[in-house]
């Protein structure tokens, strides 16, 4: 292969599955784990009630559901699936586990008396996001079986952590800035991902 021969490839040519294959496995994770996307999507609707409440320790309850639902991305998404076809799952997975571990050890942290406050417009627009994430499937022409849901795919995962971080103002500024990293590198990765299947 000669030089000029590499100016003839785009990225989508070094992507290590098809769009086919990206897809049906998302369809097995579905199908491996259903009918507990119901409880994620419970557990996701209930993060805006946490954020609102009045109850001592709310707050650090929606961070610790987002905690489990990034352990859990790690573990049942990356580590054990995506990894049959990305090679660089193993390390997302790990990624994934040290977000879960950063938001539980944030929920043990002391809130600084802004227990209760609403979410704010970008916090609720996060999280309404992350709710109606699975009707991009039949938006977009994919069936059910291929719907994204929180805490079982990463990108809604990622907008209802960004979410519930937008919501919890007791902390300064710099922490939710520092949670934020993992979430939007999800975000980005997953974009990339998109429009490199696309191509």
């Amino acid at each position: 292969m000669t030089v000029t021969e590499w100016w003839t490839y785009g990225l989508s040519d070094f992507l290590m599955f098809s769009p086919q294959v990206y897809w049906r496995l998302v369809a097995r994770h579905n199908a491996a784990w259903w009918p507990w996307q119901a409880l994620a999507l419970a557990a996701a609707l209930a993060l805006p009630v946490l954020l609102r409440a009045r109850r001592p320790g709310a707050q650090r309850a929606a961070l610790a559901v987002a905690a489990l639902a990034w352990a859990w991305l790690g573990w049942a998404f990356h580590w054990r699936l995506y990894s049959e076809i990305f090679l660089a799952a193993p390390s997302v997975a790990l990624a994934c586990g040290l977000q879960a571990l950063l938001l539980a050890a944030a929920a043990g942290l002391p809130l600084r008396s802004r227990e209760g406050a609403a979410p704010g417009p970008l916090g609720a627009i996060l999280l309404a996001a992350a709710l109606l994430y699975p009707l991009l499937a039949p938006l977009t022409g994919h069936p059910w079986s291929e719907a994204e849901v929180f805490g079982f795919m990463p990108e809604p995962t990622a907008l209802a952590t960004l979410g519930v971080l937008a919501g919890v103002r007791a902390w300064p500024a710099w922490s939710r800035w520092l949670l934020s990293v993992i979430p939007g590198a999800s975000l980005l990765l997953g974009a990339a991902t998109r429009w490199l299947i696309a191509q």
